[in-house]
């Protein structure tokens, strides 16, 4: 007795009862032809979102549901940080808390080093954070609004996720930050 299987557009194999692996491969095969047309399908049908490269980057959603866009250079804004007579160059994010910020440049603040992974500094006003995540995570290199301090932070170090956390924008130059002492003063402005 023979067993048919169908494989891609309406094409049938014979195959021959026996062998539990036999079946399985066929199985396997079966599968991989359906999956390949799927793929070929969307594809050319322009399925896939965004693969027009004229068209922005797809939002992104964080495990906070707060969407932001895959590349955020894109709406940033591009400010210096002076610390010491040396110019690090820093964005600012297209964001409620970092335009809030935009708002108060020039700045000039005092800042402390905090559990050896950020310099932490005293803002004179909270930003806003109407529509930004509860929490975030900040890698090195993030500039950072740090709500229950009403603070502004360079992170040097990964500090993982915290409540209160809200990534406001990445500077460029991790030493320049990381090996100053408590207390110097950054002038933070927009670029010229």
């Amino acid at each position: 007795m023979q067993e048919y299987a169908l494989i891609g557009e309406g094409k049938a194999v014979s195959v021959l009862r026996g062998s539990y692996n036999t079946r399985l491969r066929l199985t396997a095969a079966v599968l991989s032809l359906a999956f390949a047309a799927a793929i070929t399908a969307c594809s050319s049908s322009g399925g896939t979102p965004n693969a027009d490269p004229a068209l922005p980057p797809s939002p992104v959603t964080t495990e906070d549901n707060a969407t932001m866009t895959s590349s955020p250079a894109a709406d940033s804004t591009p400010i210096t940080i002076d610390i010491t007579g040396q110019s690090v160059s820093a964005v600012l994010h297209n964001n409620t808390t970092a335009r809030a910020l935009i708002d108060q440049l020039p700045l000039t603040l005092t800042f402390r080093d905090h559990g050896g992974q950020e310099k932490i500094a005293d803002l004179p006003a909270p930003p806003s954070l109407e529509g930004m995540p509860a929490g975030n995570d900040a890698e090195p290199l993030t500039i950072g609004y740090y709500a229950p301090e009403q603070a502004l932070v360079l992170y040097y170090e990964n500090v993982g996720h915290f409540k209160g956390i809200v990534r406001i924008g990445t500077f460029e130059d991790l030493a320049a930050v990381r090996d100053q002492a408590d207390g110097f003063t950054a002038t933070l402005d927009i670029a010229p």
